[in-house]
Formats: C-alpha cells, sequence, structure tokens
C-alpha cells in the first residue's frame, strides 16, 4: 500500500503505523485522517496482525492533533456536528480494533494526539513527550474525554482539562496515563518488544480479552459519555456571540498559525513566569 502521510510496515505478527507529517509534528490533515481509517480498516482484516504499535515520525512530535492551518471551520450545525463525528470515528477506531494498539510516544501528543495515545490499549512515552489537551483555550473541547476513564489521579486530570496546561512524561506515569517512560532511543525498540510478546499468545484468546475489556468500560457508560462529551463539543464550537473565541476561529481562518498559537498561549507562559 502506498501512504502520503502515514508509513505501514509489518515484521511478523506485529504491524507498525507511522505518522509522518513530522514538518507539520503528525498533525492530522484530512488526508493522514483518511489513511489512518485505511490502514486500521487492512489491520483488522489481515489475521497475521497480532499487535499494533503506533507512533509518530520525527524526534519532536508525536501528533499535535488536527491540523488547523487554515482550515475553514463551518459554523453550520450540520457541518460542525459532521465533523466532529468523523474525528470521533477515527479516534474511536482504535477502541474498536480487534487487536490491541500500543502508542508509541515521542515527543509532543497534545490535543487530538493525545487522545490517539490514549485511546490506545498501552501507552509507553519518551521521556521527551508531553500531553496535554489545550482546546478548551480555543473554544473547542479535546474530542475524547478520556483521562478520567483511564488516569488514576481524578483531582490532578481535571486541573489539566480545565487550565489546559501540558505535563512531563514523568509527571504523566505519576497520574497513571502512561505505563512506562523510557529514554528517547529505546521507545520504539520497547514498544515491538511488548507488541512481540503480546503476539505470543493465541490471537483468539487476545482478541476475546480485548472485548472483555472494552464491554467492561462500555457497560460502566463510556460510550454514552463520549457521545454526550461530543454534543457539548459541538455546542462550544458552534457557540455565537463570544468575541474571544471570533478572534480565534479568524486566525484559524487566516491561516495565522503564529498569531493563533500565540493568543491561545502566550498569556499562560506569562503567567507561569511572573
Amino acid at each position: 500500500m502506498d501512504y502520503q502521510d502515514l508509513i505501514y510496515k509489518k515484521t511478523g505478527h506485529v504491524a507498525i503505523v507511522t505518522l509522518n507529517r513530522p514538518g507539520s509534528l503528525n498533525s492530522l490533515s484530512e488526508n493522514l485522517m483518511r489513511e489512518i481509517a485505511h490502514v486500521f480498516d487492512h489491520i483488522e482484516e489481515d489475521r497475521e496482525v497480532r499487535c499494533v504499535v503506533l507512533t509518530g515520525a520525527g524526534d519532536r512530535a508525536f501528533s499535535v492533533g488536527f491540523d488547523l492551518d487554515g482550515n475553514q471551520v463551518s459554523m453550520a450545525t450540520p457541518d460542525v456536528r459532521a465533523m466532529l463525528k468523523g474525528n470521533y470515528d477515527i479516534l474511536l477506531r482504535i477502541w474498536n480494533l480487534r487487536i490491541p494498539v500500543i502508542a508509541a510516544v515521542n515527543g509532543y501528543a497534545v490535543a487530538a494526539g493525545s487522545n490517539l495515545a490514549m485511546v490506545s490499549d498501552i501507552t509507553i512515552a519518551a521521556e521527551s513527550a508531553k500531553f496535554g489537551e489545550p482546546e478548551l483555550r480555543h473554544f473547542a473541547l479535546s474530542p475524547l474525554l478520556l483521562l478520567p476513564w483511564f488516569a488514576a489521579n481524578k483531582k490532578k486530570i481535571h486541573y489539566l482539562y480545565y487550565s489546559g496546561d501540558t505535563i512531563g512524561a514523568a509527571e504523566a506515569l505519576e497520574y497513571g496515563m502512561v505505563a512506562e517512560v523510557v529514554p528517547d532511543d529505546r521507545l520504539l525498540d520497547r514498544a515491538v518488544a511488548m507488541a512481540e510478546r503480546i503476539s505470543m499468545v493465541a490471537p483468539y484468546a487476545v482478541e476475546s480479552t480485548k472485548e472483555s475489556l472494552r464491554a467492561n468500560y462500555e457497560q460502566m457508560g463510556f460510550l454514552n459519555a463520549m457521545r454526550f462529551h461530543r454534543t457539548n463539543d459541538a455546542l462550544v464550537i458552534g457557540s455565537n456571540g463570544i468575541p474571544e473565541k471570533e478572534k480565534f476561529f479568524e486566525l484559524i481562518a487566516e491561516g495565522n498559525m503564529k498569531g493563533f498559537l500565540e493568543l491561545r498561549d502566550g498569556p499562560f507562559k506569562a503567567a507561569a513566569t511572573s
């Protein structure tokens, strides 16, 4: 298969999927989203694959989330709902995959990039990794509100969601967001080693276990909570009459990402040094 924005490799029973837009910090463009959907559809059908490693190209980012550069976001309610459903379905493709996915997080995993890391069955972080959900600072919400389900320190997670702050790998391990932290140069090897060990188990047993684990969360209301949150996200993105929000969306439409990031994160950087 010939992909433009991702690299697919299969070694033995392990598939390695690499988001390959390092110049854009592996942000999720429309094309990359289509390719992610395609590659996971392929993996679903390839019974030789027993475990997946998901990572990002380069050493700066796993993924910084959806590509907003010059993105004309329609405020029509049907368009907003369709966009969010498409984003939601891509992220849950990992959740619904028949086999485990190990996220090997190198550099920044923020916004939807953090969601990709957190929705994976196992998350391993390089020492340089950073995690955050900054979307509420620019009048959107995290695509999936995952951390209350998978992180141990709920009170700290509340703070991260309310502030949009970013944390390092050591803190993520402390809060139960990741399984391990390893040196950067050992990240992929460690993830592949874990995937190979899982692949030694009979596939039917592993797939049945993933199905049961998924059912446990869903019986506790996981999917209902995700759908409710998606509705709230649509209400925030589609809100009107909020001057702060209008400025953010003007900068996105202009492709002025430097101005966008300065408006979003500048006040917090100043506050941190004051």
